[in-house]
């Protein structure tokens, strides 16, 4: 039977791989997304940014949440998990600037980190409040 990381893996893996093939996508870029949000009752570039910024969030959130599974049972887990999806961020990122159509901005990299960190830090909540609760016992 297949060991269950290997799957994680091979899925935070694939992530990396649809991340880097949306950068390359000029669909995705700031100015086309934009055009998207154009109405007479917003500030497209102001929902364009928040947009933007919050799928870096989710993305290597995500990711994030990939690397914690497959890493089961190493010591420091939260931290290589943090480390690795914070890590293709920044290469991510690098990436961008071979692009023409794209800007590579540090300010990425840091919501990038930040998304990756605010899921784990839900993750271990989460598994912090079913510990907790699993050891209250029943009125008797």
């Amino acid at each position: 039977m297949l060991d269950t990381r290997y799957i994680w893996g091979l899925a935070a893996i694939s992530w990396c791989l649809m991340i880097a093939i949306a950068t390359r996508l000029t669909i995705f870029t700031g100015s086309s997304t934009e055009r998207m949000f154009t109405n007479p009752f917003l500030d497209a570039a102001v929902v364009n940014f928040f947009l933007r910024k919050s799928v870096h969030l989710a993305a290597f959130g995500l990711l994030a949440i990939l690397c914690w599974m497959a890493l089961r049972g190493a010591s420091f887990r939260f931290i290589k998990a943090w480390a690795l999806a914070s890590g293709y961020g920044l290469i991510d990122e690098w990436h961008q600037s071979f692009m023409p159509e794209r800007t590579a901005l540090f300010t990425d990299v840091l919501i990038n980190a930040a998304g990756a960190a605010l899921a784990l830090l839900a993750v271990w909540a989460a598994l912090f409040f079913l510990r907790k609760r699993s050891k209250k016992r029943p009125f008797a």
